[in-house]
């Protein structure tokens, strides 16, 4: 019959439950999975000084309203004020709408939080594992024995956990569903979210990393030069495709964990895909010129650059398997 497979998300405490069976969903480009991966970002391009080309409006604003309280403040109080409300976003917002300067003023602030609130939903960074419902043991060290404890499985062998974990109820379903075109459909919902997705997703230099819920997928990059990349953050290891409809299948390739080697997939390499070797690993994807500033040279040096033996293996998982319609495979 097969095994099933789910994605779970350690840290989160969220599973997807059943996707089916691997080779039914491996070479289906899922822009969520890829989305709930992608770190938030920040651009470092967007800087503070705008206030000081926004003083002459602000000045004109002050004489149609003198008797606004928060239009005398000076726009220095009024950034100290929106930073203190930060960390929570509908307070933000709602400070924002109280003036124009109040919300001219605010928009990077808005913005980090907007970010934060989103990454909460995030599994970027996570341990994150495909696990299928045949699973024995699960990677060495995945669960602390304090996790066992919280969870209950600390009375059972370690050949039991894969299993227990795959259907294990503490782990809710997510915001987001994979292999589905509609993400975070919590934003979506939210009329203050979606609407400040819209007004950031429409203006440089943020229109670059934001896509509405329905199309947050990172096809577009700060430049024709730059490129995604996969981080597995424990390990400090990364690849890169040329393509960024290949992030999937680049997950998928390197998270699988079970003890059945059944994964519905012809071919001789496929074995491998149960014996991921980023399986329970934390997992992001982001831009390779974020990563360089994220990193100095010489905290570079110490990452390694897997790209090569990953495209290797996916050109041969799509060369050899003919069970399903993979297409025209490129990395």
């Amino acid at each position: 019959m097969g095994q099933y497979w789910a994605l779970i998300s350690i840290d989160k405490r969220e599973a997807t439950g059943h996707l089916g069976k691997l080779g039914e969903f491996f070479w289906v480009p899922d822009d969520s999975l890829v989305s709930c991966l992608t770190t938030p970002v920040i651009p470092s391009s967007y800087k503070t000084a705008a206030i000081a080309s926004f003083g002459g409006k602000s000045q004109k604003l002050k004489k149609n309203y003198p008797t606004s309280i928060l239009l005398s403040l000076p726009h220095e109080l009024l950034l100290l004020i929106a930073e203190e409300l930060s960390e929570d976003y509908l307070d933000l917002i709602c400070f924002s709408l109280t003036c124009m300067d109040a919300w001219e003023l605010t928009g990077k602030c808005r913005y980090e939080s907007l970010s934060q609130k989103i990454k909460s939903k995030s599994w970027a960074g996570s341990r994150i594992i495909l696990l299928g419902d045949y699973a024995g043991a699960l990677p060495k060290g995945l669960l602390t024995d304090a996790e066992k404890k919280e969870l209950r499985l600390d009375g059972y062998a370690d050949h039991e956990l894969g299993s227990l974990l795959y259907a294990h109820r503490a782990f809710r379903m997510p915001s987001f569903k994979i292999l589905n075109d509609f993400y975070f459909d919590e934003i979506a919902r939210d009329n203050y979210l979606f609407r400040e997705l819209q007004y950031f997703a429409h203006r440089e230099p943020f229109s670059q990393w934001i896509m509405l819920p329905g199309d947050f997928k990172p096809t577009r990059t700060s430049s024709s030069k730059d490129l995604w990349m996969v981080r597995n953050l424990t390990k400090q290891e990364y690849a890169i495709p040329t393509r960024p409809q290949s992030l999937t299948q680049i997950v998928y390739s390197l998270i699988g964990c079970s003890d059945d080697p059944s994964v519905s997939m012809q071919g001789e390499r496929c074995s491998v895909l149960i014996d991921g070797p980023w399986a329970g690993d934390r997992i992001d994807i982001t831009l390779v010129s974020m990563h360089r500033q994220e990193h100095a040279p010489e905290e570079e040096s110490n990452w390694k650059d897997i790209t090569i033996s990953v495209k290797e293996l996916l050109e041969a998982l799509a060369a050899e398997d003919d069970d399903y319609s993979v297409g025209d495979f490129k990395f």
